[in-house]
């Protein structure tokens, strides 16, 4: 009954978003979807502005084209019919969450709650990003891997090894085999199996592309390897797993080491804020959730077994990978943050599990109801601009995608745009600047928020659940996952250039 119930409150919090509009990077997906129905072939053999120059998406697009080739039967229908599509990932990755928590000797139920309805797996399953495809695959794969006999074991090495057709962040799960099989034999068979995907996708892309995806790629990604730059992504992560991934419940069953954790998080945050010059609501949020994250770790390092020190190399694995890539987002936890939560759970008195649960769900439904606000107003942003005809644009996410089925086109970086066109401008979209000195009919609107209070991206808050930046000049570094604001969703912008 009780795991019934999970699965019964999981979709409870993704029912309700299906006709979530096309939100941040969704854009993206939806439009490699479009290309993979016209070519599945050649899913990135298109043009894009992602980044204020259009160019093709094979070289701005770090994700492998696997959500492309699901999302393309239905890439031209509504976005409510393609969350529908999405929703046996979730059904696999409940699953995968409940074989952990048999295979962990932990609660099952409660698995599924912390597992599938953490907040950045929530809002996996409202996106239409490779987000919930990987969490799936990882869960299932991992899951099934530590059940399994050992003559079915190969079968859930490739699941694991699928995850890199979804996102190559999957290939660093591969490793863990090694500790899985205790034979060197099995280990090469299983390995040889979780690598035949990847193998297959860089076969293609050679015969589509004359290049491989992945290894073009790692250059994309290797741009943000500065002192400050590692400093940030390592305290951004920090503070995303202990605000956004595993809430710091259950590691207070050994509370010396949870408040020897939150007074060191606290010192590293107040660093942090000291050092890019933080005040008010925004240090006070990256103060709380490094706390949060460094007492959720210290909590969670026991190493009573040989399944302790499995999650820990888990959990390590993926620390060191996202020092790896571009920025810091919260989501980048999705196939790593599983056993910082089950290595405490596996333990966890049977009060702080239910209070663990309780709490992980409402901040999940508070976050969720935010980020639905912010999707519709970047549409409504967009159907403001369209009120005026067609014109340029400059800015990216969910206001791309409405303004481009409007048969809006990007401004390019630095583009003299011609006389008399209007440009619709969102302030937080990171937009593109434009080459015009002289511009007439200015208009500013600023959309508020309907539900002040927890917001996934705020400027007053200091905080950006979907990055480590907030758009501006210059940009402004961010830590915190959430935080609390009254200042407006987003600004738009309407101007038209001169005759």
């Amino acid at each position: 009954m009780r795991e019934q119930l999970s699965t019964l409150l999981i979709f409870g919090l993704t029912l309700p978003f299906l006709g979530k509009p096309v939100h941040i990077d969704d854009a993206n997906f939806v439009a490699m979807a479009r290309q993979a129905a016209h070519d599945p072939w050649r899913p990135h053999a298109f043009s894009i502005n992602w980044q204020g120059t259009s160019e093709t998406a094979f070289n701005v697009l770090s994700n492998p084209p696997g959500i492309a080739w699901w999302l393309a039967p239905v890439s031209h229908a509504s976005a409510f019919w393609m969350h529908i599509w999405m929703l046996p990932w979730l059904l696999l990755a409940i699953w995968g969450a409940r074989r952990l928590g048999q295979a962990t000797s932990s609660s099952e139920s409660a698995s599924v709650i912390l597992l599938c309805g953490a907040p950045i797996a929530v809002l996996a399953t409202q996106a239409l990003t490779p987000d919930l495809p990987l969490l799936a695959l990882s869960l299932a794969g991992v899951g099934g891997l530590l059940n399994a006999t050992p003559n079915k074991r190969w079968m859930w090495a490739l699941c694991l090894g699928s995850t890199a057709l979804f996102r190559y962040s999957g290939l660093a799960l591969v490793p863990m085999l090694v500790l899985l099989a205790n034979k060197r034999t099995e280990q090469i068979k299983l390995l040889a199996w979780a690598c035949a995907p990847i193998t297959a996708l860089m076969i293609h892309d050679w015969l589509a592309y004359e290049q491989i995806h992945l290894f073009a790629m790692m250059g994309f990604q290797s741009v943000s390897n500065s002192s400050a730059d590692l400093a940030h992504k390592a305290i951004a992560s920090i503070a995303a797993l202990g605000g956004a991934a595993v809430l710091p419940v259950l590691c207070w069953q050994r509370a010396r080491y949870s408040l020897a954790g939150a007074l060191a998080g606290a010192g590293l945050g107040w660093a942090a804020a000291a050092w890019t010059g933080q005040a008010g609501l925004a240090a006070a949020g990256t103060v709380s959730f490094t706390a949060a994250g460094v007492c959720t770790l210290a909590g969670a390092m026991h190493r009573r077994d040989s399944m302790d020190r499995f999650l820990l190399t888990w959990l390590a694995i993926g620390g060191l990978f996202l020092l790896s890539l571009r920025f810091s987002a919260s989501r980048y936890w999705i196939p790593f943050f599983a056993p910082a939560v089950l290595l405490s759970l596996r333990s966890a008195p049977r009060n702080l599990t239910r209070v663990s649960c309780f709490l992980t769900l409402g901040l999940s439904a508070a976050i969720a109801l935010d980020d639905m606000d912010l999707a519709s107003t970047q549409q409504k942003a967009a159907e403001k601009a369209g009120e005026l005809g067609v014109g340029q644009f400059a800015g990216h996410w969910g206001f791309q995608h409405h303004l481009e089925s409007q048969g809006w086109r990007p401004v390019e970086d630095d583009q003299t745009i011609p006389p008399n066109t209007w440009v619709a401008r969102s302030s937080i979209a990171w937009p593109q600047a434009a080459d015009n000195a002289c511009w007439r009919d200015n208009q500013t609107f600023l959309l508020s928020d309907p539900r002040p209070g927890i917001r996934v991206m705020t400027h007053t808050g200091g905080a950006n659940l979907h990055g480590s930046m907030l758009a501006g000049e210059p940009p402004v570094r961010t830590f915190s996952p959430w935080g609390l604001g009254a200042d407006p969703l987003d600004v738009l912008t309407l101007r038209r250039t001169c005759p």
